[in-house]
């Protein structure tokens, strides 16, 4: 009795919001038009051990095409300049759900480094795209792509214990296992409040 009551106690939960940058590194050919994104989303701790915690994180990552780089390109392709095109769309949103193990390093002080790794799935949404040659109105159109594909990361993280809540900073490496594959590199803010 007193060895599961001991168990049980080690134990807790955690719960709260995180947001951040991504630089991305999508798949090609139209990765080359996306570089930094935003992310926000909740996540919910289970502390099993000082050193072990097991971690569910949802986010949603904004990537917006550079509109700019299109029509550079658009001109190269189909002649003119740039100004002489129009570009909209073409942005990416990702919805992801992820099951992390984070490894602790118990420092005897309110900063409690980590590392991590964990597995998941990404709903990956690229909208429709449109240009159109402000000239003679020829236009053209991509329509909006869907896809879902496993994903894993690693990476590495601070704590900071600040009363009745921990603040945390992380740097990850998330990696999407589509064909072809890319990958994207957040840096996160986020706070834990114990229950």
């Amino acid at each position: 009795m007193l060895c599961a009551s001991v168990g049980k106690a080690e134990i807790s939960f955690g719960a709260g919001p995180h947001a951040g940058v991504s630089f991305s590194s999508l798949p090609d050919p139209s990765g080359k038009y996306f570089g930094t994104g935003f992310l926000f989303g909740a996540h919910g701790d289970v502390n099993i051990a000082p050193f072990l915690t097991t971690r569910l994180s949802l986010d949603y990552s904004i990537f917006s095409s550079d509109k700019e780089k299109i029509k550079n390109d658009l001109a190269a392709q189909f002649g003119g300049v740039a100004s002489d095109y129009t570009a909209e769309g073409l942005n990416v949103s990702m919805f992801s759900v992820y099951v992390d193990g984070k490894g602790k390093i118990q420092t005897g002080s309110s900063i409690t480094p980590y590392g991590l790794f964990g597995l998941g799935l990404n709903f990956v949404s690229v909208s429709e795209s449109k240009a159109v040659r402000t000239a003679d109105g020829a236009s053209l159109t991509n329509p909006s792509t869907s896809s879902t594909d496993f994903g894993l990361n690693f990476g590495a993280g601070t704590e900071f214990s600040a009363g009745s809540v921990i603040l945390y900073i992380e740097f990850k490496y998330a990696l999407i296992l589509s064909s072809p594959s890319g990958s994207h590199f957040p840096i996160v803010l986020g706070a834990t409040f114990p229950f």
